[in-house]
């Protein structure tokens, strides 16, 4: 990674850290995710010097292939998905982009970030 300036690390987090509502809390994969925000952003300071970057993609409630339900019923997406301010799931290629702007030369100049792509959920 310290070898070229183009070296990229992109960590895939999520909205467990961020949010916290009666009945919708993840308190185990909630602090693994935060450790994981805070070794993003520590990697980011020791790889700043090389102008590789280290971020993390934070997605809200995303949808899932068909018949893949994770650990949500159907009823549950669905209401998940009109509390959310945008009042739908995320698409996996919306978070996809995100991704890959991220190890892109694009964002050369973005390090220690979390970007949420959660369709403004973390926000209530």
């Amino acid at each position: 990674l310290t070898r070229s300036a183009q070296g990229r690390v992109v960590a895939v987090s999520s909205f467990g850290p961020h949010r916290f509502v009666p009945g919708a809390t993840y308190p185990g994969s909630a602090a693994a995710k935060a450790a994981l925000e805070v070794l993003v952003k520590s990697l980011a300071i020791e790889l700043a010097v090389s102008g590789a970057t280290s971020n993390a993609v934070m997605p809200g409630y995303t949808r899932k292939d068909p018949g893949l339900l994770g650990a949500l019923d159907t009823a549950t997406w669905d209401r998940v998905a009109k509390a959310n301010p945008m009042q739908r799931l995320a698409e996996p290629d919306e978070v996809a982009a995100v991704v890959a702007f991220l190890l892109s030369s694009d964002a050369a100049h973005v390090t220690g970030a979390t970007l949420p792509v959660d369709g403004g959920l973390t926000l209530m």
